[in-house]
């Protein structure tokens, strides 16, 4: 859910209220343009975290630092999640992670073969490019075309002369991933469908 400056005026009021700080809609506007980018939940657990350990009124940097030491977390989580698929199923399965960002971020590395296929020491380099790319897709959205599916060396190598896709190995919580997989699926019928009575008129 992407924030309006109504979500952040509804954070911010009660915390420039709680430090008897005003609220002018020239400082609104300032917290907007720096917070923009991310949700109105991470912004209120940023504020909730801030107002635990802290006595005084949050500066942007003090928010900011939180929201980057979260985002830093949520990589690392999503990096863990990909090693460890890259173990357990390797370059020859097709996979689906419950989280599309983890699709455009291995997509944009170059795929989810060659993801497998590092070296020990370009897979140092690659996890380190991996975390930085993750908080880059999170914060900003991934590219408009993300695979559902990262295919594995068996779909690479059979699709294309006509034989069945293999079963992807769905990797975290299936619901999740298929939730998100549905959705996109769907919008590509659609963007089709519009496509084709285009071209038919």
């Amino acid at each position: 859910m992407s924030l309006t400056p109504s979500d952040l005026q509804k954070i911010l009021e009660p915390v420039s209220e709680l430090f008897s700080r005003p609220m002018t809609p020239e400082i609104l506007n300032l917290w907007f343009g720096l917070l923009g980018p991310h949700s109105p939940d991470e912004i209120r657990k940023a504020f909730s975290r801030f107002i635990q350990a802290e006595s005084r009124m949050p500066l942007p940097a003090d928010i900011l630092g939180i929201l980057r030491g979260a985002g830093e977390d949520r990589a690392l989580a999503a990096l863990m999640k990909v090693e460890k698929a890259i173990d357990e199923h390797g370059a020859y399965a097709t996979v689906i992670f419950d989280d599309p960002v983890i699709h455009a971020t291995i997509q944009s590395l170059g795929g989810w073969i060659k993801s497998c296929r590092q070296t020990e020491y370009e897979f140092t380099w690659w996890k380190k490019e991996f975390r930085e790319r993750y908080q880059y897709f999170e914060q900003y959205g991934p590219p408009s075309e993300v695979p559902v599916r990262l295919a594995g060396i068996f779909d690479q190598a059979n699709l294309p002369r006509g034989e069945t896709s293999q079963e992807p190995k769905v990797v975290g919580d299936y619901e999740k991933a298929i939730g998100w997989v549905s959705k996109r699926e769907k919008s590509f019928v659609s963007t089709l469908s519009i496509r084709e009575l285009s071209q038919n008129i």
